[in-house]
């Protein structure tokens, strides 16, 4: 006699081929998402340093646009922006309401941190990925110019290990609108 029983299920083998495609399948997905991930957090921090570079340009843009004088000290580390009168509500974003006093703009590392400050308020902390320096300097373009000028230089690194990363360098030149001995007329000699 012959008795043959009706298997039910999964051989051996069907279950090791499907455990099988399950790890294929499943190791897959995880370094699919390992790449979304570090794509996203590389985004992020590309953003990030966009609105820092952006924010900086518009403050110090803003506050030499309104300058009467600038002066650049410490080595490139200090801009001193004196102003022609203005009303309070003038003052550049960061920087204290104080209204006809100048505005100095500065790199302090005295915290243990090093930061872009104006007025002693921390405007940006200088660090990877970011802002990594900044300094000013008044020579080139701004030598031969009739307005008041200034060159700002700004170094960046879009990722945190410096190692593996290319420094980059931002150059940009600001002027004042002030055109003379009167406020906002024509130079009078």
């Amino acid at each position: 006699m012959n008795h043959q029983h009706r298997q039910r299920g999964f051989t051996l083998i069907e279950m090791m081929i499907s455990m099988f495609l399950g790890l294929i399948i499943l190791v897959g997905t995880v370094s699919a998402y390992q790449a979304i991930s570090g794509l996203r957090e590389q985004r992020d921090t590309i953003n990030t340093l966009q609105n820092d570079l952006l924010f900086v340009h518009q403050s110090m843009s803003r506050a030499v646009a309104m300058a009467r004088d600038i002066e650049v000290t410490e080595e490139g580390a200090a801009l001193t922006v004196t102003p022609f009168a203005l009303p309070a509500s003038a003052t550049p974003a960061g920087c204290r309401k104080s209204g006809d006093s100048n505005w100095t703009w500065s790199v302090d590392s005295s915290q243990g941190v090093t930061s872009l400050d104006c007025n002693g308020s921390q405007i940006l902390t200088l660090a990877t990925p970011g802002v990594t320096s900044v300094a000013f300097d008044t020579s080139g373009i701004c030598s031969a110019a009739t307005t008041p000028c200034v060159r700002v230089t700004l170094n960046y690194a879009p990722c945190r290990d410096l190692q593996n990363c290319t420094v980059r360098t931002l150059r940009y030149h600001l002027s004042s609108r002030y055109a003379g001995q009167s406020e906002g007329g024509a130079d009078a000699s």
